[in-house]
C-alpha cells in the first residue's frame, strides 16, 4: 500500500473509530464499516434537508440496518453529524498535506498553497457550507475537536508565513492572523459559490486574491531582492545528494 493509500486509511479510521463516540460493538472493522455508511448517507441527507430536518428514521431508511443497529454505532444524531465533520476535515487535511511546497521561496509556497486550497475548498464546498451552518449544533466537547482540525488548516498556512517574514520576504505581520485571513478568503469559493463565480472562474479568483495577499504581505522590492539573494546562495551552498 502507498504512502497515500495508508494516510488515508488512517485518517478515515480516525473519523470513524472516535473514542469520543461510544460503541457497544467489539470488532474495530465492523465499526468502521458501519460508520462509514453513516457518514455517507448522512452527508448527503445534511446536505440536501439540514440537520434539523433529517431525522434519524430518515438517515435508517438509507442505510442497510435499522434503528436498533444504528444505536450500537452512535448514541445520537448529533453523534452522526461529529462523525460527518471529522470526515470532512480529515479528508481536506489530507488533501492539503499532499501539497508540494518550494522550501526555498515562501511566497511561492504562499501561492502554491492558496491555490491548493482553493481547489480543495472547490471540491468539498457544499460539505463546507454544512459544515459551517451545522457544527454549532453539536456539544462543546466535539464542536472543539472539529475546530481543532480547522486550526490545523491555519497552522499550515502560519509556518509559510512564519518562514517569510524569517528570511524578510513577508513584512513583520501577525502570522497567525494572517493565516486565518487566507483560509477564510479561500472559503469565500464554498460560502458565496453563486457570487464568485458570477465575476470570476476558479483561477481568476485564485490570481486576484493571491495578488491581493502579496499586496499587504510582501515586504519592499529591495528588502525582498536581499532575501531572494541570500536563499539562492544558501541553496548553492547546499550539499548535493
Amino acid at each position: 500500500m502507498s504512502r497515500k493509500a495508508v494516510s488515508k486509511a488512517l485518517l478515515n479510521l480516525r473519523a470513524v473509530q472516535n473514542p469520543n463516540i461510544p460503541t457497544t460493538i467489539k470488532n474495530p472493522e465492523r465499526v468502521a464499516y458501519r460508520r462509514m455508511e453513516l457518514i455517507d448517507v448522512a452527508t448527503k441527507l445534511f446536505l440536501e434537508r439540514g440537520f434539523h430536518n433529517t431525522s434519524i428514521r430518515d438517515i435508517v431508511r438509507a442505510c442497510s440496518f435499522n434503528v436498533a443497529s444504528l444505536y450500537m454505532y452512535v448514541s445520537s444524531k448529533e453523534d452522526i453529524l461529529y462523525l460527518v465533520a471529522q470526515d470532512l476535515m480529515n479528508n481536506i487535511s489530507l488533501k492539503l498535506s499532499e501539497t508540494d511546497l518550494d522550501p526555498d521561496s515562501p511566497e511561492r509556497s504562499l501561492e502554491i498553497g492558496f491555490a491548493s486550497y482553493c481547489q480543495i475548498v472547490n471540491r468539498f464546498r457544499r460539505p463546507i457550507r454544512l459544515l459551517y451552518r451545522e457544527v454549532g449544533f453539536l456539544p462543546a466537547e466535539p464542536r472543539s475537536n472539529v475546530l481543532a482540525t480547522v486550526s490545523d488548516v491555519v497552522t499550515f498556512f502560519e509556518k509559510i508565513v512564519d518562514r517569510g517574514i524569517e528570511s524578510g520576504v513577508f513584512r513583520k505581520v501577525p502570522a497567525r492572523l494572517t493565516a486565518l485571513d487566507v483560509m477564510f478568503i479561500a472559503h469565500m469559493i464554498a460560502l458565496h459559490t453563486r457570487e464568485v463565480r458570477a465575476l470570476a472562474d476558479l483561477d481568476a479568483y485564485i490570481k486576484f486574491q493571491i495578488e491581493s495577499i502579496f499586496a499587504g504581505l510582501l515586504a519592499a522590492p529591495e528588502k525582498r531582492q536581499r532575501a531572494t539573494g541570500m536563499h539562492a546562495k544558501a541553496a548553492r551552498a547546499r550539499p548535493k545528494k
